[in-house]
Formats: C-alpha cells, structure tokens, sequence
C-alpha cells in the first residue's frame, strides 16, 4: 500500500491535506530560455516533446521508463516506494530571510551537513506535484546569471507562507533537534581553535533561537522549500523562524475530478503549448486533442506516435501521444484508482501530468481554442480551459474546453 496506517499517526509535521491551487499547471512560465532560435533546417535544434509526472521528467520514445528517485546516504532507509517517501535534510535559515529557491551562503543556515549522523533528518513525498527546473536526465543545466555557475536544481515548492510545503513534507525533525546538533558541531570547532571568532558569533545567534523554546519554535517554523538538488542527499527542506505563528494546512474535500488546462505561453525563442492534466477520480483513460494544423507542429524526432511510461513501485501509467492530420492527441490510461485513492489522502491531490508540445508559429490561437477533452471509465466531472499569454483577456476569462464531444 501507498499508505499506511503509521503514517496517519505520526505526531509531527504530517498532515490531512486540502485541495489548493496547484503548483506546476496552469501559470504564465516565463523562464530562462532552454532552446537556442530554432532553425527548422537543422533538426538537432528543435525542441522536444515533453511529458512530466508530479514535476518529474519522462523521457523515452516507445519503452518504459520508472519515474527515478533521489537515494541519499543517510543511516536509515532513504526511499520508501511502498509508503511514498524519500530522505531529506533540513535547515534553519539565521537571519531570517528567504531567498528562493537558491541556496546562499551555507554560513546562513543551521543543520548539519548531509550525511552527518545526527537528528536532521526527514520524510518528503515522492510523488507531490512538485514544479521542475533541470531536468536529471538532461546534460543541460540553467546558469546563475551572475556566477553562470550550473544550478543544481531539479524538482521543487516554493511558498513564502509556508503553506504548499506543508502538504509536501511527511515527517519533520524538531527544530531544537536541528538547533541542538549544531550547537554541539559549533562547540567542538571553538574547542578546536577553528573559526572561533565566526562560529561563536553563530553560537550567539543559536543559542538566541533555542532560548526561545521548543513550542515557540515549532508553531513559528516556516518551512519556504522543499526541493531536489544535484547531490547525493537530493533533498533539502529550508525553513525559518517567523515573527507570526505558522497556520497548519487544514483539511478539506479533494473533489472528484478531471481537469484540464491547455496553454499558449510566451517564450523569446519557441513556441510552446504546455496541457496539464489533474486526475483526481477514478477513470480509465483520458483522450485530449488539440487541434493544430499538422504542419505547425515542430518536433526534434519525426514521429507519429509516442509512448511515455509511468512506473511507480507497483503502479504503472501510460502516456500515448500522437502527431498527425488532427492535430496533437494526448492518451493517458492504466490509471491505478489506489493510485488516485493515495494521493489524494496524502497530499491533497490527484495526479499531475504535464505535456510540452511546440510549435513553428505563435498563431495557433484559432486551432487552440477547439481542444476537447474525453474520458472514458466511471462517469466523473471533467472541466478544463484553454488560454493564451498573446491573448491576455483570455488569462482571466478562458475559453472552457470542450468536454466529451
């Protein structure tokens, strides 16, 4: 089972979670670019097709390909497909602030390094709808603007109230755990003789946090970020402490649901349609058309028909897509209902797939606004939306997609 019983019970940071508005669907991304100016000549230039799962890329053409997960080295056991969890490491940011989801200075945090035996060590949901910025298959890598130093950044959530990280964090260390193992690494250097200056002025600024006590602490912790990063101990969670007490994410109903968001978005150098899938009911498989001219759609491989494999511990996804005359046609089926079942429990949501498609022109807006959507399986509410980011009224009003036609 995805879940279990233990997990309902444990005391600290493992909540019931509501629906919330989701992370990684429907929003205008305007990001770093990640495709040079696509010459149609040459076809090692042109975009690909992509498809991710809960913030993580799939990327195979015609065979299966498991979902892959972090395994860190910490002293018990690190990934968990059964219950759904993998390692993390946590953090007390000093002052304070919060800066995003790049590290600073490491001299800003409390927590001991990974790998340290010690109590800073946690549980995160592998399969949260986590946004995504490198993908781990991929040699390439977005560059800091001002170091251009390769940023070691795979899946993420970010929230500055510290509300979506909650639904992605299972189990959390006490923060006067956290604290205390640093105190203990900051004595042993100042016994030492090693950067006694620096580390007692660090001591200071703990030994300020931990007088304020354990219940202060633990209802003033706010925890911005969850994310993989390119190490071996892949998770991180960085938190500070607030001003204000940190609500904890209340339970609601998750409705059973299709939802579809078909979107337009702005780039400098392509062209890029990304459909976001949220199944939140038990169906057998849903069918989207999106019906582009077919030479309008642009592709690195020609192909007609692409499968893109889901397996995760004993649950199994498959993703078909097709390019031809009708256009682009996303199949998704072998939906697991347990599946559904278990995220829904867990993290308040179904499952996210996204898909990337792109194409030669922005003017696709005519074709795009006639995307459907069908299912078929147990009768279920379907809804969805296309917008476009040309057409900024739609952004606000979307034309609703149409449903089972």
């Amino acid at each position: 089972m995805f879940v279990t019983e233990k997990m309902f019970m444990m005391k600290k940071f493992f909540f019931l979670f509501a629906l919330a508005a989701l992370l990684v669907g429907c929003s205008d991304d305007t990001t770093e670019n990640r495709f040079e100016v696509p010459d149609v000549n040459v076809e090692s230039n042109l975009p690909e097709t992509e498809v991710f799962v809960q913030g993580q890329s799939l990327r195979s053409s015609n065979t299966s390909s498991k979902v892959a997960v972090t395994k860190g080295d910490y002293k018990w056991p690190n990934v968990n497909e059964e219950e759904g969890w993998e390692c993390a490491r946590f953090s007390i940011r000093a002052d304070g602030y919060i800066p995003g989801y790049i590290d600073q200075s490491s001299a800003l945090y409390f927590g001991r390094a990974p790998g340290k035996v010690g109590n800073n060590k946690g549980k995160v949901y592998s399969l949260f709808p986590y946004g995504h910025y490198n993908d781990r298959d991929l040699d390439y890598y977005k560059k800091d603007k001002k170091t251009g130093e390769n940023i070691g950044l795979f899946r993420y959530v970010l929230d500055v109230d510290g509300m979506q990280t909650q639904r992605a964090i299972m189990e959390a260390p006490l923060v006067v755990d956290i604290l205390g193992d640093e105190k203990t690494d900051l004595e042993a250097a100042i016994a030492k003789g090693q950067n006694v200056t620096k580390n007692l002025a660090s001591l200071d600024k703990l030994n300020d946090m931990l007088a304020l006590g354990s219940d202060y602490l633990e209802s003033h912790v706010l925890w911005y970020v969850v994310k993989e990063v390119g190490m071996k101990n892949g998770w991180h969670v960085n938190g500070v402490i607030s001003e204000n007490e940190v609500p904890k994410y209340t339970v609601g109903i998750v409705p059973n649901e299709v939802e579809v968001d078909v979107h337009q978005q702005i780039h400098q150098d392509w062209n890029e349609i990304k459909t976001s899938v949220h199944i939140r009911d038990n169906v057998e498989s849903i069918t989207i058309n999106i019906p582009l001219n077919q030479a309008d759609i642009i592709e690195k491989d020609d192909f007609a028909i692409r499968v893109y494999d889901f397996d995760y511990s004993e649950y199994h996804v498959t993703h078909t897509i097709t390019h031809d005359e009708k256009g682009i046609t996303i199949v998704i089926d072998n939906i697991p209902a347990q599946l559904i079942s278990d995220l829904k429990s867990t993290i308040g949501d179904g499952l996210t797939v996204e898909i990337h498609s792109y194409c030669t022109t922005e003017d696709v807006w005519e074709q795009l606004k006639n995307s459907r959507v069908m299912t078929t399986g147990s009768p279920t509410t379907v809804k969805g939306q296309i917008h476009c980011a040309l057409h900024p009224e739609t952004e606000t009003d979307p034309v609703p997609i149409f449903v089972n036609k």
